[in-house]
Parts: C-alpha cells; sequence; structure tokens
C-alpha cells in the first residue's frame, strides 16, 4: 500500500485496503468524499454523451455543467484526504500531555479546536455533494437516454456521500462544547439533508421514463 501519497493518487484496490485497515483513518469520511467524487465523475460522463447533433440544443448547457462537475470532482478528492488529516490531528490533541492543569487547559482547547476542524471538513463534503445533485437535476430530463442509468447511479452515490458526511458532523458535534456553534452547524447540515433527498428523488423521476420499472 502507497505511503506518503495523497488518498487521492492510490489505486481502488489500495485505497479500499486502506479503508480496511486496523487504522484511524482513512474512515467513514473520507469514504464519504470520495462517493461524492464518483458521483461527479458520472453525472459528467453522462453529460458528455449528451452531445452531438442530436443534442445541439442543450451542448453547450451540459459543457458547463461538466465543468461544474469536474471542479467538484476534483474538491472532493481533495477532502478524502483533508477528512483523514482532519482526524489525524484530533488524535493528536488527544495524545498532548496532562500533566498539570496548564497542559490539562492546552490540551482541552487542543481537542475542541481540532473538533471542529474534524466537523468542518465533512460539512464542506455535504455542500460538494448538495452542488452535485443541483447539477444533476439541471439536466437529468435532457440527457442521452443510453446514460440515464448513469447519470442516475452518479446521483445516487452523491446522496450516499451526503449521509454519509452527516453522520460525521453528528459524531464531532456530540463532543464540541460549543452550543451555538454546534446548533448552527446542526440545523445547516440537516438543512442540506433535507435539500439533498428531495433534489435526488428529482433526479430519479426524472430519468424514470428512461430507466422503466417504478
Amino acid at each position: 500500500m502507497p505511503t506518503g501519497t495523497s488518498f487521492s493518487q492510490y489505486s481502488l484496490a489500495a485505497f479500499a485496503e486502506a479503508l480496511a485497515a486496523k487504522t484511524s483513518t482513512p474512515g467513514g469520511g473520507s469514504l464519504a468524499a470520495y462517493m461524492i467524487a464518483c458521483g461527479a465523475a458520472t453525472v459528467a460522463m453522462a453529460y458528455r454523451f449528451t452531445s452531438g447533433e442530436k443534442y445541439a440544443a442543450e451542448e453547450a448547457r451540459m459543457a458547463r455543467r461538466v465543468e461544474e462537475l469536474d471542479q467538484l470532482r476534483s474538491r472532493a478528492l481533495e477532502l478524502v484526504q483533508l477528512d483523514s488529516d482532519a482526524y489525524d490531528k484530533v488524535t493528536a490533541a488527544f495524545g498532548l500531555p496532562k500533566g498539570n492543569d496548564a497542559e490539562k487547559a492546552a490540551r482541552v482547547t487542543a481537542i475542541q479546536s481540532a473538533l471542529k476542524g474534524a466537523l468542518e471538513v465533512p460539512f464542506e463534503t455535504m455542500a460538494t455533494g448538495l452542488a452535485v445533485l443541483q447539477l444533476a437535476i439541471q439536466g437529468a430530463s435532457a440527457i442521452n437516454p443510453n446514460l440515464a442509468s448513469d447519470c442516475g447511479s452518479g446521483a445516487n452515490a452523491a446522496l450516499a456521500g451526503i449521509e454519509s458526511a452527516l453522520a460525521n458532523v453528528r459524531i464531532n458535534a456530540a463532543s464540541i462544547k460549543d452550543a451555538n456553534y454546534v446548533r448552527g452547524k446542526s440545523e445547516a447540515s440537516d438543512a442540506m439533508l433535507r435539500k439533498a433527498r428531495e433534489l435526488a428523488d428529482n433526479v430519479r423521476g426524472a430519468l424514470q421514463k428512461h430507466i422503466g420499472g417504478k
């Protein structure tokens, strides 16, 4: 397994092995970001195939969406690593000395700061996934029908990543003492989840005529 390399540079097998290893990182937060990166990639692929003479009326709009999706994919891949880095800082803070009152106070401060950092990353992961879904619904109804299942798979991956990232927001929030901070992030993340589920349902509805079933 690679060492000293960003997780985004791992092979699929190596990243899966890293997730399976008995180590704190990478974990669920990194996986959430990777699912969103894959979701953005798959929706972008579907939009790239919505091009040519048959889709001339949509091609320019699809190309603009592809550009945005590629940027979101790039950021989501960065978040794969950032999530692990943030949790490593939490682990390091818990390992600080606590031999006297000054050390104990410094340790508590460091832990609380690191926990906020560990919450901010999956919070951004959620926002990134939501942006993917917003682009998915924009083009779903006009997509090349041969790529409908791919677009739907990408949207489903983005939603799964958002739901997984929310779990990481919540588990870090549970240990943060700043009640106002926690309340604000909790309300905002819950709102993002509601919107994401609505968008994902709308994407499925728009694609249903091409995919079939109920």
